[in-house]
């Protein structure tokens, strides 16, 4: 980072900020953001800082409490889904995309039936999300059972 001296000084307080606003804010709100607190507001500075904030306990439980208060004011009477089930589809996703669930090793072969029918990342990962179950905390309980239900989709499908 060019200004990483000045990204250095960021608070707790100041990550929480960022955090929060990746939930609720676009991206571009976010690289102002961090271009106010001395950054340079590229992609890459934003997606370090997040990274940065996303290990910072201070910072993860502020921006729980800020997007909590945002969620009841805009949404009042609903549920957010919890990170961790995010986090089980982003795992599940890029497990998918970088072909550890097959057709094949090859890159070529993974992009060839991918693009024979492009809807299959689609129907296999609304598979894995509709196999999902949590505990009444939000939390994912069988990541590695709705993994298994949509990869023998996605097996049976493309052989």
């Amino acid at each position: 980072m060019e200004n990483d001296n000045a990204m250095q000084s960021i608070t707790s307080e100041q990550l929480a900020i960022l955090l929060h606003k990746s939930q609720t804010e676009t991206r571009q709100d976010q690289k102002l953001y961090l271009e106010s607190l001395g950054g340079n507001g590229s992609a890459r500075e934003l997606d370090l800082t997040l990274s940065v904030a996303r290990h910072d306990s201070s910072a993860l439980a502020e921006s729980e409490r800020l997007t909590q208060r945002w969620n009841a004011e805009r949404f009042p009477d609903t549920l957010a889904v919890d990170r961790s089930v995010s986090q089980a589809v982003n795992f599940f996703l890029a497990s998918l995309i970088s072909g550890d669930f097959g057709p094949d090793d090859s890159r070529d072969g993974r992009s060839s039936a991918f693009l024979k029918d492009p809807n299959i990342v689609a129907r296999t990962t609304g598979i894995f999300i509709e196999r999902l179950r949590t505990n009444h905390q939000g939390e994912v309980m069988n990541h590695d059972e709705a993994e298994a239900h949509a990869i023998d989709y996605l097996r049976d499908y493309l052989w």
